[in-house]
């Protein structure tokens, strides 16, 4: 198929418009100097016409991934949706940089520290973790939490299957390390630990671990009152030890796009909206209650509604977000992060279910979340609904993570609090 044939096989009126409108940009920043030309080659080739379902990317294109626009499968939809529901961008020519740097994180808990010596035991068998295709990418990391305990608990080191796992971005993820795990695209530390490992195919291993979504079968120490928060906080400490390039560099993209000069402000106030499906596991927060706990934050930093106030919005629900902006004050700047922006076509048109996008983006929308949490995760104060995953996973980074290394110099305020 030619160019011009897949420009007009794929694109809509209004996507070509756009297109041709961030051509003319490109076009009036190189005459402005603003840009180089490799730049502009590097931009170009970030972007494939290809069928948005059926795009095929190999792991290399993650070194050429430009910074300066979305992911190739949202490239013709993102303008329109940022520009019709005021989200405040202020994209950069390139990266962003993180301030907290998760490609090297040492456990730093005695329990974290524990798992991490289990799963560096060379020795010790491995039981394998059949994580299914349903649910959140939240739930799955929890319940390979759970596998985690239970495989440990009889003295098996745990290693997870499905070559075709819900999360996996298949674009920027090699499909022969899938095959071993999933969970190393993203989480390379996790369960590749010894040599001599990756020779061993999956079919060599024979036992499987208890049924981890069933509360008879939890590991003893699960069952103990109290272990069972301290023990998933610290395997999310273990597993967020050391992310992949993949992982860090979708976060500087995200960074690059959404704050001025590629860095986060350092009063950066990170709210997460759970709305979507979860309300039937939940009584859903209004957005008052969002509001007041951030005019709380902001009060706490010693500032006022008079000064300027730096919002990250994350919700994987596009009505949160519109209702969040319009009753934010105009002296917030809300950045809302790129879940919304690039993956909101992908949605269902009824309901919200997060599977159903990761599906309709080929996983794509799992490396998303995942940068999306490390911007949040630049923050000091936080907004959270610990009832959901998520935030309960950026609670326990905070934590385990964050404070264990800055002298408890975050400051959070949970308007659901879960209890496991």
């Amino acid at each position: 198929m030619s160019l011009a044939a897949a420009y007009r096989r794929i694109l809509s009126p209004r996507s070509r418009k756009t297109l041709i409108l961030s051509g003319l940009a490109i076009f009036v920043s190189i005459w402005n100097g603003a840009l180089q030309l490799q730049q502009v080659a590097q931009i170009w080739n970030s972007v494939t016409f290809l069928d948005v379902l059926d795009v095929k990317l190999t792991f290399s294109r993650v070194e050429r991934l430009s910074c300066a626009s979305p992911h190739p499968v949202t490239i013709a939809n993102a303008t329109h949706v940022a520009a019709n529901n005021g989200f405040l961008e202020q994209p950069s020519n390139g990266c962003g940089s993180l301030q907290r740097d998760w490609s090297l994180v040492p456990t730093r808990s005695v329990l974290a520290a524990s798992i991490e010596t289990h799963q560096s035991n060379c020795s010790a068998p491995i039981m394998t973790f059949h994580v299914d295709n349903d649910f959140g990418l939240g739930s799955h990391l929890y319940m390979w939490s759970q596998a985690l305990c239970n495989a440990w608990e009889k003295g098996y080191r745990v290693q997870t299957h499905n070559p075709n796992w819900l999360w996996l971005d298949q674009g920027y993820c090699d499909a022969k390390v899938a095959v071993r795990s999933p969970f190393l695209c993203y989480f390379p530390q996790s369960e590749d630990r010894c040599s001599g490992t990756n020779s061993r195919g999956l079919s060599s291993f024979t036992q499987n671990v208890s049924d981890p979504r069933n509360d008879r079968l939890r590991c003893s120490w699960m069952k103990r009152n109290g272990y069972l928060a301290d023990f998933r906080a610290a395997s999310m400490e273990y597993l967020f030890q050391s992310l992949s390039p993949i992982v860090i560099q979708e976060a500087q993209r995200q960074i690059g796009l959404l704050f001025d000069h590629g860095r986060a402000p350092r009063d950066l106030i990170s709210v997460h909206v759970r709305w979507g499906d979860k309300f039937w596991e939940m009584d859903l927060a209004p957005i008052s209650d969002y509001i007041d706990a951030v005019h709380h934050m902001v009060a706490k930093q010693g500032r006022d509604n008079a000064t300027t106030s730096h919002i990250y919005l994350s919700t994987e629900d596009p009505r949160a977000a519109k209702e969040f902006l319009e009753a934010a004050p105009p002296t917030w700047n809300v950045y809302v992060d790129r879940t919304v922006t690039e993956l909101n076509t992908f949605r269902p048109t009824k309901g919200n279910r997060a599977s159903w996008t990761t599906r309709n983006t080929k996983g794509r929308a799992g490396l998303v979340a995942l940068g999306s949490l490390l911007v949040a995760l630049e923050a000091d104060y936080f907004v959270l609904t610990t009832k959901s995953n998520w935030s309960r996973l950026w609670n326990e980074l905070r934590k385990n993570v964050i404070d264990s290394r800055c002298g408890n110099c975050t400051h959070m305020i949970d308007l659901r609090p879960g209890k496991w």
